[in-house]
């Protein structure tokens, strides 16, 4: 009495593969008004991740009073080793201007994420490192950046970095 029997195989439910994401932010001292811009960029950044269900909110990053010369951006530094060992697949931050000081840095910092296939999504820009043609124009509105903040730097303390009074 040999049944032929028939097996079915059913295949398992595909494993949902989430992104790890880092929030990165930064702000220029340590001023009430920069701290509750912080709070704000946090808050802002927290809410645009729980709404997509294919990320994870690994980590929050923020360096405070960063901007001042010789000042070390732990947190940053940290976020890229995270990226280093895998655990973000995907960066947001605020805007250009708050993922770095200057061109070089941002576009060195990019490059390296790149390598490590990162992606980095700035939201004020609406900008992708994952789209192609963001590339130039984030290097575009860096460069402006850069520049802004050159001339408001020279504007408060003058070529010599000794206080100017603006009128």
């Amino acid at each position: 009495m040999g049944e032929d029997k028939i097996v079915h195989y059913i295949p398992a439910n595909p494993i949902k593969q989430e992104k790890g994401v880092g929030i990165y932010c930064r702000v220029s001292s340590n001023s009430a008004d920069q701290l509750k811009s912080l709070t704000a960029q946090i808050s802002a950044l927290t809410r645009i991740t729980s709404v997509n269900p294919k990320w994870l909110l690994v980590d929050v990053y923020t360096d405070i009073a960063s901007s001042k010369p010789g000042s070390s951006r732990t947190e940053f530094n940290r976020m890229i080793k995270d990226c280093k060992l895998h655990d973000i697949d995907l960066i947001i931050t605020k805007s250009i201007s708050r993922f770095g000081r200057d061109t070089v840095e941002i576009l060195d910092a990019l490059h390296q994420l790149k390598m490590l296939g990162v992606r980095v999504i700035f939201e004020q820009e609406k900008l992708d490192t994952a789209d192609t043609d963001s590339n130039l124009m984030i290097s575009i509105l860096e460069s402006y950046a850069h520049a802004e903040n050159e001339s408001r730097r020279i504007i408060l303390f003058g070529e010599s970095n000794s206080m100017m009074h603006v009128i």
